[in-house]
């Protein structure tokens, strides 16, 4: 797996044994995702969702094609300029769904 060969996620018991991911669930199956300076959904420009070049390190990201999410599977997105998310490796099996994470303390800097 790609993102927990170059220390995107740490170990743990998902599938390619990566910790689960905290994400929002930005698309279901059927949407259709544009990927290009950011991601657009079904005509909607996803807020935040600029793609960057490079990782921290200077490696360079290669963003996901896009296209129409596929029968049983998420677009999942986070805020975060950094995040490595579904703009770069695309739509995830919902089967993979742990449950909700709701924030019971939040800091605004």
């Amino acid at each position: 797996m790609f993102g927990r060969e170059r220390g995107y996620f740490r170990w743990g018991s998902c599938p390619g044994d990566a910790a689960p991911l905290i994400k929002t669930v930005a698309a279901l199956a059927g949407s259709r995702i544009d990927v290009g300076a950011s991601i657009v959904i079904d005509g909607d420009a996803l807020p935040r969702s600029e793609l960057i070049a490079r990782d921290g390190a200077g490696r360079p990201l290669i963003p996901w094609t896009g296209g129409i999410v596929p029968t049983s599977q998420i677009f999942v997105h986070s805020p975060f300029a950094g995040s490595y998310d579904s703009r770069y490796f695309g739509p995830l099996p919902d089967a993979g769904l742990l449950g909700l994470a709701r924030p019971i303390f939040t800091l605004h800097p």
